[in-house]
């Protein structure tokens, strides 16, 4: 049996209510252990908090980030987590998945992540899905699809 798949998520802290919509879909039914998904809110009262991203990040085979400006602003999602991510995706160690929450100009805005395929859809960020009476639910199929492609890339790629 293969290890599960780690997945990192990073995300600013004042999107944790995106991340707690992210959640129902990082949790998979199957018998064995499909993935084990890393965030910061899995750390502890004393935990030493850098040390403890920096061990996931050297670790995960998925990077999910929900990109808004906040997250854009972060010095240490850019300067830590990203570059990170960055520099073992060149390796060919990770997949990152970029979920759009608001409508960010990537190309302008993180061209490092303008070249990886976003989440929910090209061109549509999260938040488009509660226009005209839908629902940010609506977008929870292309978004879980997408998980599971990337965790498939992943175990292709992972002994």
């Amino acid at each position: 049996m293969s290890r599960p798949i780690e997945i990192f998520i990073s995300y600013a802290h004042v999107n944790a209510a995106w991340f707690g919509k992210l959640s129902p879909l990082l949790r998979f039914r199957e018998k064995t252990r499909l993935a084990h998904v890393w965030h910061d809110q899995k750390l502890e009262a004393g935990d030493r908090w850098d040390p403890e991203i920096r061990k996931a990040l050297d670790t995960m085979d998925v990077f999910v980030c929900l990109v808004s400006y906040e997250f854009l602003a972060s010095g240490y999602i850019m300067d830590v987590e990203l570059k990170k991510a960055l520099e073992r995706e060149a390796a060919g160690e990770v997949q990152i998945v970029p979920i759009i929450l608001y409508e960010v100009n990537m190309k302008v805005e993180c061209p490092e992540l303008f070249p990886f395929n976003p989440l929910p859809a090209w061109g549509k960020c999260w938040r488009d899905f509660e226009k005209d009476g839908g629902e940010y639910q609506d977008a929870h199929k292309p978004i879980r699809d997408g998980l599971r492609q990337a965790i498939e890339k992943a175990k292709a790629r992972t002994p």
